[in-house]
C-alpha cells in the first residue's frame, strides 16, 4: 500500500526524523488492516444496539451516531496516526527527569490518563494483557525511544505506541473525527481490541525499524546488574577461623528473582543445614575422612603454576577408546605426568590434591541430582578440566558463591536436575549454555576476566529466560483470576437466587429453570458489575418481578418481562430458541397457558439441564465437591501454612514410590475459591488444585515447601559432600575412642 507522507519537525535530528518516518510508515501498514476492520464489524453491530438497554456498556447510540460512524468511519485511520505522529514529534518535549516506577500499583490506581479517569475494565485487562506479551519488545523500544530522547529509557506507559498512549491516541482520534456526543468508549474499546490482537508483531516490526534507522541495533536482550563483590570480612587474633567463616546466605543481597525462593515461616529451618566453611575447614574433614592428619603443605614439592597449566592443556577428558573419564581419573593422570615430565620427586602439592579431590566429591554430588539423559551431562563433562583449573586457581572456587566458574556450573546443572522434567527446558537458555561451556573450554586458561565475561553472557541469558517465564506465568495467573472473578459472580447470583426463593414453593421445573437459565444470566451481570450498580439493581427487581409472576394464582403474562428475559439470555450465549422458551416460561403464571410453545416443559428442562453451567464446568470446583470432610488435625496445620506461604513459593512433590521428585511453582492461590495454580521453569500451566488437596498431599508427606538454603542444586550437592565427610571421618574417630 501506498504509505502516507508525514511532515517532519524542523526542531529534531536528521537521524531522528527519520526514525520518526520509519516508524509512522510501520505504524500505517500494521494499523490499517485492524482499524479498518474494526471499524466496519461496528458499523454492523451498532444499529441493533438502538433502543438497546444493555447495548455498549449503557451507552445511549441513536441513528444519528451509526450516521457518523458510516460518514466518517474512513477518517478514523488517519486521525490516529496524526495523533500518534504528534506524540513522537513531541518526544523531546517532554520531561527530562528520571522514571521511577513503582513495583506494584493497586488496581484501584489503574488509569487512562494523567487527570485520574478510571480505565474501563476491558481495556485495562487488554493493557496488562499486552504487556505482558510483549514484556521484552516493550523493553527493547523503551530503550531505544530513550535514545531518541536523550532521556533515560521509556516504560511501557510513556512509550508514543505502547498499549496505553495507544488506548488514548485512539479516544483522541475518535473524538476528532465524530465530535464530543459521539459513544468514544465503544470505539475506543472496538479499535483497541483489534489493534492488541496482534500487537506483538506490531511492536517488533517498529523495534525493526528502528535498527534499521541505527537505534541502538543488536539491542535484544535485557542487561542484567553486575553482582557487587563479596565483603571480606577481617579476621581478629582473638577469633577462631571456624567461627569467623561467613555464611553463604551473608553475600550480595538483591531482589528476588523468578527462580529464587521468596522469604516464607520455614518450621524446619534448621533441618540438615551445614554451615559454608572456608577451604581449610573442608581440607580438615577432608583429612579426618581418610583417616589421616593433615598433611604440611611444605613436604611436597609445588610445582610452578604456569607447568600445572600446561599440564593440564595436555590433559583429555577421554581414554584411548573414546570413553570419557571421571575427576579422580584426571587427578591420577595429572600426577602421573608430573613425575614423567619433572622427575620422580615432582607431584602436586597436598593442597592440590585436597582441592582436586574435594572438586571429585562435589561433581559426583552434582552429577547424580541431574537427569543421565539430559543435555547437561554432557556439558559437564566437558567442563570437567576447567573445573580442575578453577580449583587449582585458588581457593576462592570452594568459598566464594558467586565465584563465576561456580556459577557456570550451577547453571549448566539445575538445566538438567532431577526435580525438573523435559518440559522445563528452554531451548534459547540451552543454546545459551552449550555456547558458554564451548567458550570456557576454547577461551579460559586462568585469565579470570574472561570467565566474569562469559558468566555475565550467561547470566543475561538466565535473565532473560526469567523473563519469559515470569511473562507466561502472569498469562496463567490472569487466567486463574478470571476463574475467581466468575466464581464470586456465581456465588453472588446464587446468594441472590437463595434470599428470593427463602419461604417460596415453585414448580420444580420453574425451580430448576431459574437456578440453571436465569442464575447464568445473574452470574454473567455480576461478574461485570458490583452489587451497587444500576444494571445489577435493575436485574434484581426482575428477579422480583418474576417470582411473583411465577407464583401468581391468576393467569398472568409480563410481556415486558419476556422481552426482558428473552435478550438477556441472548447476551449471556443462550440460542434464540432456548432463550424465548425459557422466556415465555418465566413470565407467565402456571394458570396462563403457554402459547405456540414450540417444545414441552420436559423437553425444555432437559435440554438446560444438559446445557453447561456459566462458569461452573471448573475442575477445581468439582474437586472441591469431592473432597472428603473434615480435614484432620495435621491437615488443617498444613491447609492453614500453605495460605501463609506468599505467591511465588517452589514446592516439591514426590511423584512416585521411588521417590522422585519434582519442583513446581505456586504461582497463585484463592482464599476465596480455594483454587492454587501451579506452573513448571518455564512458567506453564502444569496443575491446577485445591488447597485442601495439596494440604492432605503435605501431611502426608508428599508436597514440601524446598528450603531456601535447598534451591541450589550446587548448594545441595556442596551439602552432601560436607555430610559424607563427616560420617567418614566419625568411622575413624570411633574406633580410637574404643581403644582409649
Amino acid at each position: 500500500m501506498e504509505h502516507p507522507q508525514f511532515g517532519q519537525p524542523r526542531t529534531l535530528p536528521p537521524r531522528v526524523q527519520n526514525a520518526i518516518s520509519k516508524m509512522m510508515a510501520a505504524c500505517a501498514d500494521g494499523m490499517a488492516h485492524p482499524v479498518r476492520q474494526a471499524l466496519a464489524g461496528l458499523r454492523e453491530e451498532m444499529p441493533l444496539m438502538i433502543g438497546n438497554p444493555m447495548a455498549a456498556r449503557r451507552e445511549i447510540i441513536a441513528f444519528s451516531h451509526c450516521k457518523q460512524l458510516s460518514i466518517h468511519g474512513n477518517e478514523m485511520l488517519p486521525a490516529l496516526l496524526e495523533c500518534i505522529e504528534h506524540e513522537l514529534i513531541a518526544i523531546r518535549d517532554q520531561d527530562h527527569q528520571p522514571q521511577q516506577s513503582e513495583l506494584w500499583v493497586s488496581s484501584e490506581s489503574w488509569t487512562l490518563a494523567d487527570t485520574g479517569e478510571h480505565v474501563v475494565q476491558p481495556q485495562a485487562e487488554g493493557i496488562g494483557q499486552v504487556t505482558n506479551q510483549c514484556k521484552l519488545p516493550l523493553y527493547l523500544l523503551g530503550q531505544r525511544f530513550g535514545v531518541l530522547a536523550g532521556t533515560p529509557a521509556f516504560n511501557s506507559d510513556r512509550i508514543p505506541v505502547g498499549p496505553r498512549r495507544l488506548i488514548r491516541a485512539v479516544e483522541e482520534a475518535s473524538r476528532r473525527v465524530f465530535g464530543d456526543d459521539f459513544p468514544h468508549m465503544l470505539v475506543t474499546d472496538v479499535v483497541a481490541r483489534a489493534l492488541f490482537h496482534d500487537y506483538p508483531a506490531l511492536v517488533n516490526r517498529i523495534n525493526k525499524e528502528l535498527e534499521g534507522a541505527s537505534i541502538l541495533p543488536g539491542l535484544t536482550f535485557i542487561p542484567s546488574l553486575k553482582r557487587t563483590a563479596t565483603p571480606v570480612q577481617p579476621a581478629h587474633a582473638d577469633t577462631p577461623k571456624a567461627a569467623a567463616v561467613a555464611p553463604t546466605s551473608t553475600v550480595t543481597h538483591h531482589s528476588i528473582r523468578w527462580f529464587e525462593q521468596p522469604e516464607y515461616e520455614d518450621r524446619d529451618r534448621s533441618v540438615g543445614m551445614h554451615p559454608a566453611p572456608d577451604f581449610s575447614v573442608a581440607r580438615t574433614l577432608l583429612a579426618k575422612a581418610k583417616g589421616q592428619a593433615p598433611a604440611a603443605t611444605a613436604a611436597h614439592v609445588q610445582l610452578p603454576a604456569h607447568i600445572v597449566s600446561e599440564m593440564l592443556d595436555s590433559l583429555s577428558s577421554h581414554d584411548a577408546n573414546g570413553r570419557p573419564l571421571g575427576i579422580r581419573h584426571l587427578h591420577d593422570e595429572l600426577k602421573a605426568r608430573a613425575k614423567s615430565l619433572h622427575g620422580g620427586k615432582a607431584q602436586l602439592s597436598q593442597q592440590q590434591s585436597d582441592s582436586i579431590e574435594l572438586l571429585g566429591m562435589l561433581y559426583d554430588a552434582v552429577s547424580h541430582d541431574v537427569r543421565a539423559q539430559s543435555g547437561a551431562t554432557e556439558l559437564l563433562k566437558r567442563l570437567q578440566i576447567p573445573l580442575l583449573r578453577m580449583a587449582l586457581a585458588g581457593e576462592e572456587f570452594f568459598e566464594e558463591p558467586t565465584h563465576p566458574g561456580r556459577q557456570i556450573m550451577s547453571r549448566v546443572a539445575e538445566s538438567g536436575a532431577v526435580i525438573a522434567d523435559e518440559a522445563d527446558a528452554d531451548p534459547q537458555f540451552d543454546a545459551a549454555l552449550a555456547h558458554a561451556v564451548t567458550r570456557v573450554e576454547q577461551e579460559y586458561r586462568g585469565d579470570g576476566a574472561v570467565l566474569e565475561q562469559i558468566h555475565q553472557e550467561l547470566d543475561d541469558a538466565h535473565h532473560a529466560y526469567e523473563q519469559r517465564s515470569e511473562a507466561a506465568e502472569r498469562h496463567q495467573i490472569g487466567a486463574s483470576r478470571g476463574l475467581e472473578r466468575i466464581a464470586i459472580a456465581r456465588n453472588a447470583a446464587q446468594a441472590m437466587i437463595d434470599e428470593k426463593l427463602a419461604g417460596t414453593t415453585l414448580r420444580p421445573q420453574v425451580e430448576l429453570l431459574i437456578r440453571t437459565a436465569w442464575q447464568d444470566a445473574l452470574t454473567f451481570i455480576r461478574l461485570r458489575h458490583d452489587d451497587h450498580s444500576a444494571l445489577w439493581q435493575r436485574h434484581d427487581r426482575l428477579t422480583g418481578r418474576m417470582l411473583q409472576v411465577v407464583t401468581a394464582t391468576d393467569a398472568i403474562e409480563d410481556v415486558d418481562l419476556r422481552d426482558s428475559i428473552f435478550e438477556i439470555l441472548k447476551r449471556t450465549g443462550y440460542h434464540s430458541e432456548e432463550a424465548s422458551e425459557v422466556a415465555e416460561t418465566l413470565s407467565r403464571s402456571a394458570s396462563q397457558p403457554r402459547n405456540g410453545a414450540r417444545m414441552s416443559m420436559t423437553e425444555l428442562v432437559t435440554l438446560i439441564r444438559a446445557r453447561p453451567r456459566f462458569g461452573g464446568s471448573s475442575k477445581t470446583m468439582q474437586l472441591a465437591e469431592e473432597m472428603p470432610e473434615p480435614r484432620s488435625e495435621r491437615e488443617e496445620e498444613c491447609f492453614n501454612h500453605l495460605n501463609t506461604l506468599p505467591f511465588g513459593c517452589w514446592l516439591d512433590f514426590i511423584i512416585n514410590q521411588q521417590g522422585e521428585v519434582r519442583r513446581r511453582r505456586l504461582s497463585w492461590y484463592s482464599r476465596i475459591t480455594g483454587n492454587a495454580l501451579l506452573v513448571n521453569r518455564r512458567g506453564a500451566r502444569v496443575a491446577e488444585m485445591q488447597l485442601d488437596q495439596l494440604a492432605r498431599l503435605m501431611a502426608t508427606g508428599q508436597v514440601r515447601v524446598a528450603r531456601k538454603h535447598e534451591m541450589s542444586l550446587l548448594d545441595r550437592a556442596w551439602n552432601s559432600t560436607l555430610g559424607t565427610l563427616e560420617s567418614l571421618g566419625k568411622l575413624f574417630v570411633r574406633p580410637a575412642a574404643v581403644a582409649s
